[in-house]
C-alpha cells in the first residue's frame, strides 16, 4: 500500500457527522454508549425503532457521505431512528477492536433501552456487514435484533488473504496475525443456526455477490429464514461500490425500496411508508 493511501486511510478514519444537506443538526446527535462513539439521526423515534448501522470500507476506511445519506433515507422512510457506530479501523486498531466495539456499543444501548426486544434492525454493507453477522452470531437471544439487513455482504475474509488485490491488502492488515478460518473474522464459515431474520440485498455484478449467494444458502441450510434481493445494476450505478448504499440510479433506487419494506415488515410497522 502506497505512503499517500495510507495517509487518506488514516485521515477518513476519523468519525463524522452527517452533513446539513443530508439531516440538520438539531435531528443528529453525538453519543457515547459503552465508551463507543455513536451518532444518531432522530433519536426521539427510537422507541418505534432503531436502524444501527456499521458502514463498509474494508474495515479500512470510516464512513462516507454516502453512507449518511443512505441511513438518512431508509431511517426515514422506515419511520425509524438510525445510529452509525463509529468502530475502531484497522490498521492502527487490527481484528477483534472493531467486533469489541459493536458489542459493547450494543450491550450498553440495551442497558439504556435505547434498543428494545423486536423494535431494531442491525444493518451493514460490505465490511459492515460481515461485522453485523459476526456480532449477531454471539448476542443472546434477548439481546439480538429483530432482523438483518446486509447489503454486498464481507463475510468471508479467508479467500483473499493472499490475494495481491485491495481487499486482500485490507484482510491482512485486518486480520493481523489471526487465521482467516476464525468464525468472527469470517462469519459466513461459522454457525449460522439461530440468527434473526436475514435480509440480503446485493447488486448482481458486484464484486461481494458471491458472498450474499453463499450467505444465503447458509442460512437456509441452517434453518434460518433469509431473504436474497439480487438486482441487476444498470449504467448509471456504481455497482462496485455497493449497489444500496453507494447507487444513484433506477437499481439502487430499487435496493433501497426492498430493503426499506423489509425493515417496516420485520418491525411490523405498516408497510405503506415505504411506497
Amino acid at each position: 500500500m502506497s505512503l499517500v493511501r495510507t495517509l487518506r486511510i488514516l485521515a477518513s478514519q476519523r468519525p463524522t457527522t452527517p452533513s446539513r444537506a443530508v439531516a440538520t443538526p438539531e435531528r443528529v446527535q453525538r453519543r457515547r454508549h459503552g465508551g463507543v462513539p455513536v451518532t444518531w439521526i432522530d433519536e426521539h423515534l427510537a422507541g418505534q425503532g432503531v436502524i444501527v448501522h456499521l458502514h463498509g470500507g474494508s474495515y479500512l476506511e470510516g464512513e462516507k457521505p454516502a453512507h449518511w445519506e443512505w441511513l438518512e433515507e431508509v431511517a426515514r422512510r422506515s419511520g425509524t431512528a438510525a445510529a452509525m457506530i463509529h468502530y475502531r479501523l484497522a490498521p492502527r486498531h487490527p481484528f477483534p477492536a472493531a467486533v469489541e466495539d459493536v458489542l459493547h456499543a450494543l450491550d450498553a444501548m440495551v442497558e439504556e433501552t435505547l434498543l428494545r426486544p423486536g423494535r431494531w434492525i442491525l444493518s451493514g454493507d460490505e465490511a459492515g456487514a460481515g461485522l453485523a453477522l459476526a456480532v449477531a452470531r454471539t448476542l443472546a437471544p434477548s439481546d439480538a435484533p429483530a432482523g438483518l439487513e446486509l447489503a454486498a455482504p464481507w463475510a468471508d475474509l479467508l479467500p483473499h488473504l493472499a490475494a495481491p488485490t485491495d481487499l486482500g491488502t485490507a484482510a491482512r492488515l485486518y486480520a493481523g496475525a489471526v487465521p482467516g478460518e476464525n468464525v468472527r473474522l469470517s462469519p459466513l464459515r461459522g454457525d449460522l443456526s439461530g440468527l434473526p431474520p436475514v435480509h440480503l440485498v446485493v447488486g448482481a455484478s458486484e464484486p461481494l455477490a458471491g458472498d450474499a449467494r453463499r450467505l444465503h444458502t447458509a442460512v437456509q441450510v441452517a434453518g434460518g429464514e433469509s431473504a436474497l434481493e439480487e438486482i441487476a445494476s444498470s449504467g448509471d450505478d456504481r455497482a462496485a461500490d455497493g449497489l444500496a448504499v453507494h447507487g444513484r440510479g433506477a437499481a439502487a433506487q430499487e435496493a433501497r425500496r426492498a430493503q426499506i419494506v423489509a425493515i417496516r415488515a420485520v418491525l411490523g410497522l405498516d408497510p405503506v411508508r415505504a411506497d
